[in-house]
């Protein structure tokens, strides 16, 4: 949703994704690759120093711009700034809160025009509609599929705050934790609140702090035909008081129904067995069964490894299609971008767990995410799985010439291997002459060594220290993913 941003701010986010990928980018560089020339990047990188503080833009005219930030720096940190600053997204925020019932009121808050306003809106509206809702300025609210509404601005809080300690008060967090309980006990009787790690806890409180907005303000979205379902919590009176004292929403039979109605289907597992049972008179269930099933078996057997969270992965797979209504992320795609590292690092094995997982949610319209997401849940479920891919991951073979003893290199070529979990399969040569090394580095993939003056054109060659430091093993990784990049 990059688009939502005014051009001036989707264009400064392009150019720090780029520093964030990169070490040093030269500003020609930078202004070929975002379409834009170098005195509007310079103009970008001063208001970018003041968005980004302290993390700062460090410049040389030898090597070009890079961030320099501190260890607590992260790209999550990035879209939050970039959020935190929209104009876009403050105003989405604030029609969906109500925070004002009025567009002059808004106007006012945003410190803009209302006729800006609508110009924002009019603009917005064209990307939003292809997430299933709208801004409406003369109800001041946001309109259409309530699914689409809930499953946007949940992820929205959550690039937004990170945390739901950041956006609620710690009464409110109490008792939603109690409402979230319960929505857990329907949909999973057989897990313990023992069991709810923060993870899932942080984002049922800012899924179910979003739907009682959406039930308060936009009336218009509700659902029909809700199952109705007990709920113990509301035999306590001092927690649907104190809901109500928090939230300004009775904590009613319906509500609570509506609350577990768009979190989970009535086709929704909360075990094996109840799959098993359901796809006995279910032919489409029973498919989906037998895909998921055979993917983890396959995945065993590729890589020997027994899979001891069988049922839970399984399920979480499952399940996938009844929670996820829409995009899974606002500017940040942690998904894809796990993906992504897991592919440079693992490149040979991922596709094949893409085409079937591709047959598995084919149908579904938001597909490209549904898979993004299950495989964060296969290699974050799946402990052993990350180990045995290291083992099967393909080697480079390396000379080794230093300024330096043969018994020196021996050791380099062990920390190397060591460090670098065998991707380098290093060997020391024993040369007497730059012209014996010509000749014997045809047999090797690249040359690592400390003397600057050693360079072979059909081979490339990395030099680092004597003593290696944590930059010559990120660099010796930068040409590994590269050189199996390009073969």
């Amino acid at each position: 949703m990059k688009d939502i941003l005014s051009s001036r701010s989707k264009r400064q986010l392009e150019l720090v994704e780029l520093l964030a990928d990169n070490d040093w980018v030269t500003l020609a560089t930078a202004s070929e690759t975002l379409n834009a020339p170098v005195k509007t990047l310079k103009s970008d990188i001063i208001e970018l120093e003041a968005l980004l503080a302290p993390t700062t833009i460090e410049a040389s005219k030898k090597y070009g711009i890079r961030l320099a930030a501190n260890y607590d720096f992260c790209k999550t940190s990035i879209y939050q700034k970039f959020i935190k600053n929209s104009v876009e997204f403050q105003l989405i925020e604030n029609i969906f809160l109500h925070s004002f019932s009025t567009i002059i009121d808004l106007a006012d808050n945003l410190y803009t025009s209302v006729s800006t306003i609508k110009r924002i809106v009019l603009r917005v509206n064209q990307l939003l509609q292809l997430e299933g809702f709208t801004i409406n300025l003369k109800k001041m609210q946001l309109v259409g599929d309530p699914h689409s509404i809930c499953n946007f601005m949940q992820h929205y809080f959550y690039e937004k705050y990170g945390v739901a300690e950041s956006l609620l008060t710690p009464p409110q967090l109490i008792i939603l934790d109690q409402v979230g309980l319960q929505i857990v006990k329907q949909a999973l009787p057989n897990k313990s609140s023992h069991d709810l790690d923060f993870s899932l806890l942080n984002r049922l409180r800012f899924y179910t702090y979003t739907v009682i907005n959406l039930l308060k303000h936009n009336s218009e979205n509700q659902l029909s035909d809700i199952a109705e379902k007990q709920f113990a919590i509301l035999n306590d009176t001092y927690a649907c008081d104190e809901f109500y004292s928090q939230f300004q929403l009775p904590l009613s039979q319906a509500n609570l129904n509506t609350f577990f109605y768009l979190f989970f289907s009535d086709e929704y597992i909360d075990s094996l067995a109840q799959a098993q049972k359901m796809i006995k008179n279910d032919r489409n269930a029973y498919l989906k069964y037998q895909k998921i099933e055979t993917l983890l078996l396959e995945i065993e057997k590729k890589m020997d490894s027994k899979c001891h969270n069988f049922e839970n992965i399984f399920i979480r797979l499952y399940n996938l299609d009844y929670q996820i209504h829409g995009r899974t992320y606002i500017l940040h795609d942690k998904n894809k971008e796990f993906l992504l590292s897991i592919k440079n690092l693992y490149g040979h094995f991922p596709m094949e767990l893409i085409q079937s997982l591709q047959a598995i949610f084919y149908s579904s319209p938001h597909k490209e995410y549904m898979i993004n997401e299950s495989i964060s849940i296969l290699f974050t479920n799946w402990p052993d799985l990350l180990d045995r891919l290291e083992y099967s991951t393909p080697t480079m073979k390396a000379c080794l010439l230093f300024n330096s003893s043969i018994e020196y290199m021996d050791m380099l070529s062990e920390r190397i291997t060591y460090y670098l979990r065998g991707r380098f399969s290093c060997t020391p040569l024993h040369i007497t002459s730059l012209e014996e090394l010509e000749k014997q580095a045809v047999e090797y993939d690249c040359i690592i060594t400390n003397i600057p003056e050693i360079y072979i054109n059909t081979i490339p060659t990395i030099v680092i220290p004597l003593i290696p430091d944590a930059k010559s093993f990120d660099k010796l990784m930068l040409v590994y993913e590269d050189y199996f990049d390009q073969n």
